[in-house]
């Protein structure tokens, strides 16, 4: 009887379904900013709704603990850096680019995770990991709208948001936190968070209470199905599937970006961009059928 290789495929399977979460990103920022709010604002409700989320889950479940040790607690406060930076700038780029050029240049970030992983971490790459990323690349390419008036200083920004958020992936699966429970991860994560924006926020005079239900239920909304639901299912993919894997298929968040685009903003699905989420989803099912390094 063949062996399966479930762990991997189900981890697979949770960047996958966060990948989709996170695209959910731009819509709701933007209604947010619709009725008046900032990006910091976004930020740190985003992470206050989900705190809440998440301990109230811990709280009631017998099983879980809110109890880390002090070296566990550095580390987390670590990756909550980097983890609180890579919205900030990929919200901040939404004002100067669209959202769908600013995801798409976040989407560099995979590149990084390799490059960062092979400088820092000795990361070996292997061939089939190689010819994933150059066809994911391409289909993320597909995305960008030559022409277009772009700020540089917002595709800066993005492009930034998206090393940041390399860091942490690669810092996260280093980080020998993986014994801990991811509920209690993710709540620690999502608490230092709002408190580091928090604390920006309130002293620069840029965190904002005064909003319309409108932009609360939209950052509700990001609270709990992003900062809560989506971080704790790729923390959890990160873990079974690798940094590298779990980077490359969460170029699903992009393609998202793409269908609620469709969906909700009536944007025309060119063949530019109908051949960027073909080669998508090719890296996508290349990668997870791949065969391992045994091979």
């Amino acid at each position: 009887m063949k062996k399966g290789k479930s762990p991997e495929g189900m981890g697979a399977l949770f960047v996958i379904l966060s990948a989709i979460l996170f695209g959910t990103m731009p819509l709701l920022t933007k209604i947010v900013y619709a009725y008046g709010g900032n990006t910091y604002t976004v930020a740190f409700w985003r992470f206050a709704f989900g705190t809440v989320t998440v301990a109230l889950i811990i709280a009631f479940s017998p099983r879980l603990s809110f109890r880390v040790t002090a070296s566990e607690f550095r580390r987390l406060v670590l990756l909550s850096v980097f983890c609180g930076i890579t919205p900030l700038l990929l919200y901040s780029s939404y004002q100067y680019v669209s959202s769908g050029l600013a995801t798409t240049l976040h989407f560099t970030y995979p590149v990084s995770v390799m490059v960062l992983g092979a400088l820092f971490f000795r990361t070996k790459l292997h061939g089939s990991q190689l010819l994933c990323l150059a066809i994911c690349a391409a289909g993320v390419i597909c995305f960008y709208q030559p022409g277009q008036n772009e700020g540089l200083e917002g595709m800066a920004i993005a492009v930034l948001s998206g090393v940041t958020f390399a860091l942490y992936i690669l810092l996260l699966g280093k980080s020998g936190l993986s014994h801990l429970p991811m509920l209690t991860i993710s709540f620690w994560i999502s608490l230092l968070c709002a408190v580091e924006i928090g604390l920006f926020s309130a002293v620069s005079g840029k965190l904002m209470v005064a909003l319309p239900w409108q932009a609360w239920a939209a950052v509700g909304v990001l609270g709990v199905f992003v900062a809560a639901l989506a971080q704790v299912l790729f923390q959890t993919g990160v873990f079974l599937c690798g940094e590298v894997k779990a980077s490359l298929l969460s170029t699903f968040e992009p393609l998202t970006g793409v269908v609620i685009g469709i969906l909700v903003f009536h944007e025309a699905l060119t063949v530019r961009i109908a051949v960027g989420i073909v080669l998508i989803l090719l890296a996508a099912v290349l990668l997870v059928v791949s065969p391992g390094e045994k091979k």
